[in-house]
């Protein structure tokens, strides 16, 4: 009995989620990894594929599911007030996300690594579907030439990173110098992170009132050393100190500006004494980032269209290829029938020849004969499809040599 292979398409795609922008995440924070438990326990058997991408700001679900009803029933017990896309909104939506245009940070790049971790998972899991697969690979695709291709990801929004690229822009490069980082809390630390993952510092020096704590931020940057507070007027000179602790100014720091190069101060108010950038030069850097980003929304936007046409496109061509793989499959049910055939003519005594060459005939008529039938059907609407085969019927015989079109055999 025939049956019919089923369209590889985005019509069966559905996405639900939860973000940053509606009321309800802030409750969901807390219990959202046992709800993604939840959700592959209770949606992959309702599915032929499911991906959860869960994240600080975001907690989505993709479906592929031809049959949405139980699984809508499913997601609503889990979510509250879900949002829900299908079809090609769905995989817009995710070429968005992976491209950071739905981030509460325009153009964030931790965002293309979850949903590529997001989509490893599940398909390590054996959860996802071919579907899936397509529609993920393209938003990783995109994510990252978006990221190539435009600034959508350049300059950075963070208060401590823009300090940090404040002092490296003063300096030309941080490559080889060295650096001092006043402050454990998180912006201190959100300064080392930004500070080792770019660049190659010779030396890095925290300070902190508390040693300990200066010692446990120091592991944000390899390599990094960790002193008390008070002793930092005991240290070397330094190309660039960073600093983001609270309290005031710290008498400690009295002295800090002629011994660095350059000084960054981010603390409100300024905890050392004349820095060469406070808070306030930080957020005109941060906004003149911010406004370049979104510049570039315009330019990422039409990227992802183009993305989008090549999943469509891509998705098409697999559809056909799963009828061309069924036509070639019942082809081939045709050759053994006619080889089981032609075997007993032979040996029931026929010619070899001719009663291979009747089974070859049969085969023929029998394999394009749907073909032939189809386009006879309708001569009005599907003679072209006539006239293009005829063509490269034509092409296909002129390279078999002298007794089809002309062109030697190959005698070698």
């Amino acid at each position: 009995m025939y049956s019919e292979p089923e369209d590889l398409g985005l019509q069966s795609l559905l996405a639900y989620g939860v973000t940053f922008r509606d009321s309800c995440f802030a409750e969901l924070l807390p219990v959202a990894e046992s709800i993604k438990r939840r959700a592959y326990e209770l949606l992959a058997p309702l599915s032929r594929g499911v991906v959860v991408l869960s994240t600080c700001n975001r907690f989505e679900v993709y479906l592929d599911s031809p049959a949405p009803g139980r699984s809508e029933e499913v997601i609503r017990s889990l979510l509250k007030a879900p949002w829900r896309l299908e079809g090609e909104e769905a995989a817009r939506h995710l070429l968005r996300v992976a491209a950071g245009l739905d981030s509460h940070i325009v153009g964030e790049d931790e965002v293309l690594g979850q949903v590529r971790d997001a989509w490893l998972e599940a398909r390590r899991a054996g959860l996802t579907s071919e579907l899936l697969d397509a529609v993920f690979h393209s938003a990783i695709s995109a994510g990252a030439r978006a990221r190539r291709e435009t600034r959508i990801s350049k300059g950075v929004l963070g208060y401590p990173q823009a300090a940090v690229e404040l002092g490296a822009r003063a300096l030309s490069d941080l490559d080889g110098r060295r650096v001092l980082v006043v402050g454990a809390g998180m912006a201190a630390r959100a300064m080392l992170r930004h500070l080792c993952a770019k660049w190659r510092p010779a030396s890095v020096i925290v300070a902190d009132r508390n040693p300990a704590r200066a010692s446990e931020a120091a592991n944000e940057c390899p390599g990094a050393k960790a002193i008390s507070l008070i002793d930092v007027n005991a240290i070397d000179s330094v190309d660039l100190a960073l600093v983001a602790i609270k309290g005031g100014p710290r008498p400690e720091l009295t002295n800090l500006r002629s011994r660095c190069k350059v000084l960054a101060d981010i603390s409100t108010p300024p905890a050392s004494t004349l820095p060469d950038y406070t808070a306030r030069e930080v957020e005109v850097f941060v906004e003149e980032s911010a406004r370049a980003r979104l510049e570039e929304v315009p330019k990422v936007e039409a990227l992802l269209e183009e993305e989008l046409d090549r999943l469509k496109a891509f998705l098409k061509r697999k559809s056909v290829d799963r009828y061309l793989s069924q036509i070639m499959k019942v082809i081939g049910l045709i050759v053994e029938e006619e080889a089981r055939v032609t075997a007993k003519r032979i040996a029931g005594g026929e010619d070899p020849h001719e009663a291979v060459l009747t089974a070859l005939n049969s085969t023929v008529k029998r394999a394009f004969f749907p073909l032939l039938s189809y386009i006879r059907e309708d001569p009005d609407s599907r003679g072209h499809l006539a006239r293009e085969l005829a063509k490269r019927y034509e092409s296909m015989l002129s390279l078999r040599g002298e007794g089809y079109g002309g062109v030697p055999e190959d005698k070698a």
